[in-house]
């Protein structure tokens, strides 16, 4: 067999070696460069420049094509923009060439949770334990998923099923634990926050652990117990916030206000930077009345700290409202909007803030968005139900005050006007047991029932009468229908 040999010149070589160099100097900065593009595009993403994080990340694509990574990226920020269906798409696609891997089906579970979707939501957060069983945040937007639905059997089994090969991660419990009082399953929250302190390796984690079980032995009936730990977690960690934070709330949920106050005055001595504490120290001298221009300069300053923090903003937008200032107190609430469009609470108060003006329309609009995204809240039914009752619409007032007592029968602004409805209709005997109703649930508004015409007929009758002296002469300050 004859066997020929190829031979070479040092000058071809030479040209074909600096030809394989110069492709593979390319493809070098390629990939560099890619990977620039993709860090730029996480940093941009992460100070919420989103415009420019997508741009860069289409950029990166454009030089990689068909990179599952960067389309899984281009999907989270559109996601974030909400286009959803451009989200999907690219999800899908990252899907289909990396179909193992679990960032693209947690995209799709969060799709699917704004969609309100849950088989598809269990389907990719179950999907993506499995085949990922080291990684931690499917097994808590699992667990955290199952919660909301109602499913703590099967939340608490997510958990579990990271705990028992991982006993040591301090944090899961911590996830745990606040998903189960979330639900207000305060035993169960307990236990995990319990199992944490056990396993917990720095100070932040046993701090946290031993604050979050003070809240679960708060909400247990445990004070005593509770405002110990607290005081055990402030002594050990002068600086964590939140221990100063539930201490003052725990010590105002049991009626001891001037200890909240002087908890969460030092919380702000300790925590000098802390917008949460001067929010929380600004509502509780709402709710005492009491300093409310300091509860402003405080709030003031807790939104300058926190701007994108929405809680804040309803501090603000309540404190205003109480010291009178009308506008500001709409523009509080309108910045929240600008953060989310969606807000049932800032909606609510933006459609009375018109509706105390006559501006009917525009109240109705605010009213129905808010109730289109909590159309159980009977706060907002009462609200919407206020707007018929003055146009002399009782039969749909009192579908939707039928509606807010059906979700809350303790809620005795919405029986009061019930009385009020079956009263001007002459059905006495209804209207007394709504009165009733009303009482039961906390009504003390006795001059309102003294006053409205509609129960004239009802003043000489003995349990009318009963239920008068009952409630008392304080005001009701829901009182507006």
């Amino acid at each position: 067999m004859d066997v020929t040999f190829l031979s070479f010149s040092r000058e071809s070589f030479d040209a074909t070696a600096s030809t394989i160099w110069y492709v593979l100097s390319g493809l070098m900065n390629v990939m560099e460069k890619f990977e620039e593009l993709l860090e730029q595009g996480e940093t941009l993403a992460g100070e919420g420049l989103l415009e420019e994080a997508l741009s860069r990340f289409e950029q990166a694509l454009a030089l990689v094509p068909d990179n599952p990574e960067a389309i899984e990226a281009i999907g989270r920020i559109l996601l974030r923009l909400d286009r959803l269906e451009e989200a999907e798409v690219r999800f899908l696609s990252a899907l289909e060439l990396d179909p193992d891997w679990v960032a693209p089906r947690i995209g799709l579970a969060t799709l699917a949770m704004r969609d309100d979707e849950p088989f598809k939501v269990v389907h990719h957060l179950e999907r993506a334990t499995a085949l990922d069983p080291e990684y931690p945040d499917a097994f808590v937007e699992l667990g955290r998923y199952y919660a909301s639905m109602g499913e703590a059997d099967l939340a608490r089994a997510t958990f579990e099923r990271w705990t028992h090969t991982h006993p040591e991660d301090a944090d899961m419990l911590i996830n745990a634990g606040l998903t189960a009082f979330d639900v207000a399953d305060y035993g169960q929250a307990l236990e995990f926050f319990e199992k944490a302190l056990e396993v917990a390796q720095n100070n932040q984690q046993k701090s946290g652990a031993c604050t979050y079980r003070a809240n679960s032995l708060d909400m247990l009936g445990h004070y005593p117990e509770a405002v110990a730990t607290y005081e055990e977690v402030i002594k050990e960690t002068a600086d964590w916030w939140e221990a100063h934070a539930n201490l003052g709330i725990c010590y105002a949920r049991n009626n001891h206000p001037e200890e909240a106050e002087k908890a969460l005055r030092r919380g702000l001595k300790y925590c000098p930077d802390s917008p949460e504490i001067r929010d929380e120290l600004a509502a509780h001298l709402l709710a005492e009345n009491k300093n409310l221009k300091e509860a402003l300069a405080l709030v003031e300053e807790a939104v300058a700290l926190g701007a994108d923090e929405i809680r804040y903003l309803y501090t603000l937008g309540e404190v205003h409202l109480a010291l009178g200032n009308q506008v500001e107190s709409l523009e509080a609430y309108q910045a929240v909007l600008e953060i989310d469009a969606e807000d049932p609470n800032a909606n609510l108060e933006i459609g009375l803030y018109h509706e105390r003006r006559g501006e009917v329309e525009k109240a109705e609009k605010h009213l129905v968005e808010a109730l289109k995204q909590d159309p159980g809240n009977p706060r907002i039914l009462y609200s919407y139900a206020s707007l018929y009752y003055t146009a002399d619409d009782l039969d749909t007032a009192e579908g939707l005050l039928v509606r807010a007592v059906t979700a809350d029968a303790s809620y005795s602004p919405a029986l009061s006007v019930l009385a009020s409805i079956r009263a001007r209709r002459g059905d006495y005997a209804n209207s007394l047991d709504y009165i009733e109703k009303a009482v039961a649930a906390g009504e003390h508004d006795a001059e309102y029932f003294k006053q409205a015409l509609e129960f004239a007929p009802l003043r000489n009758h003995p349990k009318f009468r009963s239920l008068l002296a009952l409630m008392g002469s304080s005001g009701n300050s829901e009182k507006g229908v």
